[in-house]
């Protein structure tokens, strides 16, 4: 065989070879990056495990049948340097979210990125108008996660992160069945639902509800038999005159035969009603005006900012992140000395206020307050409070009775107050946990680590240094070590 021709056989089998060589490199990556999405894990190797889920999480996302959109509304404003690190802490537990659902076939928890002022159709259509907001959508229902949520706050700073807690409790509520139905009472002058006025209407109480899954009706109850079967809730806001006895007695089979669940949120100076319901369940609403002398606790040359707090579901965010309940006037509201004695009855006084105040019993309009030892009520003014029951069954376990909730204040649930400081939040604890909606989620806060690295000035410029020569230094070093090497 010619020597040219034999070059040219070998040559011709070499690029076989190479082709195939490459056709098999890459059918091997195919193979690699296939076996490892359909299998990979991941291990967190982080103190605490702060990028992984809790195992509760996983449980409830395990059994997801319906796919979950979180649409985030954050966006990393230069005016606002705090929200990038809140939206990197909601991305990454976020993706935890989509990772723990990636093996039930398309992901049951997927995530958007949006920006309302740029993507002006998709936030419409969406129906979403609020920035820095996290929405959790599933069909027709949805919830909407304030970053105000998501943050445990010690003296003005971030102290733990709430998210994964927050997350997992919108996923269940939006995923619920059934709305839990609201009855508002009507016939006694309380504030409206229909009513858009700033002062006296009560349009976005009732907004704010139906956003989050809540369905509401009125109810006049001097023209029904018996508060309905499906009611999980009945609230009062500011009646202006008397319940008739009649309303009363509706009011307390509901409760105690039903274990029903009340709110009443009571005007100050205005009659009720509902003395005998309250006494009975271990709750005494005075006729006595909170007057307050403390500047703290005082607003807008006269209205009242509540700070202090119990250690309770409804009031315990408000009192971790000292955030006041703001309101024009209130009245006292405590648990009754003189009530019934009754195990089975618990009562705690939510609201109070500072040492400064006291609760006037002679208040008239024109009249100058002053402090009367022998008859008014001294400080702190309790002017909220919740009376629960719970009944002992033949089989030796404790069941959920009925919860009367009272607080002395009305004025901060109307459309120009209910978005406030803590107004809102408030209000929805005490719906939440009535209706037992505050699910016991046993899902820890992440604490938020902060490294600080303090360096010298020499220090500074030292590290520098190292980075800027260092590198170099040792590539030109090892070379020189291989270089002498070879020359030996």
């Amino acid at each position: 065989m010619e020597p040219l021709e034999s070059f040219q056989r070998n040559r011709v089998a070499d690029r076989f070879q190479a082709g195939l060589q490459i056709v098999l490199v890459l059918l091997i990556l195919a193979a690699v990056n296939y076996i490892g999405m359909r299998s990979y894990t991941r291990t967190d190797l982080t103190t605490g495990n702060i990028y992984s889920l809790s195992p509760e999480t996983r449980a409830y996302l395990a059994q997801l049948d319906q796919p979950v959109e979180a649409i985030v509304t954050i966006s990393e404003n230069a005016d606002e340097p705090g929200l990038a690190d809140i939206l990197k802490d909601v991305k990454l537990l976020l993706r935890e979210y989509e990772y723990a659902t990636r093996d039930q076939g398309e992901n049951r928890v997927t995530v958007e990125y949006l920006n309302i002022y740029s993507q002006t159709s998709r936030a419409r259509a969406l129906e979403i108008k609020e920035p820095n907001v996290i929405v959790f959508k599933s069909g027709t229902s949805k919830r909407q996660v304030s970053i105000d949520e998501l943050y445990r706050i010690q003296g003005s700073e971030l102290r733990e992160f709430l998210g994964e807690n927050v997350f997992t409790r919108s996923i269940l509520a939006i995923l619920e069945t059934s709305e839990p139905v609201i009855y508002f009472t009507v016939g006694h002058g309380e504030l409206d639902a229909s009513d858009v006025d700033a002062a006296n209407g009560a349009s976005r109480l009732f907004n704010e509800l139906k956003s989050r899954n809540f369905a509401t009706q009125s109810i006049d109850l001097s023209t029904v038999e018996a508060v309905p079967e499906d009611a999980s809730l009945v609230i009062a806001v500011a009646p202006q005159t008397r319940f008739l006895p009649q309303e009363q007695l509706l009011l307390e089979t509901y409760l105690g035969k039903r274990a029903g669940r009340l709110i009443v949120f009571l005007e100050p100076g205005r009659p009720h009603g509902l003395e005998d319901l309250f006494y009975n369940w271990g709750i005494l609403a005075e006729n006595v005006l909170v007057v307050e002398r403390d500047p703290n606790y005082i607003i807008n040359g006269g209205d009242l900012m509540i700070r202090r707090y119990a250690d309770h579901p409804i009031t315990a965010s408000l009192f971790e992140q000292s955030i006041p309940l703001v309101t024009d006037r209130a009245s006292a509201v405590r648990q009754d000395p003189g009530r019934p004695i009754d195990d089975s009855l618990v009562v705690t006084e939510l609201l109070a206020t500072s040492d400064r105040s006291w609760g006037e019993r002679r208040h008239e309009p024109d009249a100058t307050p002053a402090f009367e030892p022998d008859i008014d009520l001294p400080a702190p003014v309790k002017i909220g409070a919740i009376a629960e029951r719970q009944v002992d069954s033949s089989l030796g376990i404790t069941l959920p009775g009925g919860k009367l909730t009272v607080i002395g204040t009305s004025n901060f649930v109307s459309n120009n107050r209910i978005r406030e400081a803590g107004n809102l939040y408030l209000l929805l604890n005490a719906v939440n946990y009535s209706v037992d909606r505050a699910a016991r989620l046993n899902i820890p806060p992440r604490p938020i680590r902060k490294v600080k690295l303090d360096l010298s000035l020499e220090q500074l410029h030292l590290a520098r240094y190292l980075i800027w020569f260092g590198p170099p230094a040792v590539v030109g070093l090892f070379g020189l070590l291989v270089y002498l090497a070879r020359r030996n």
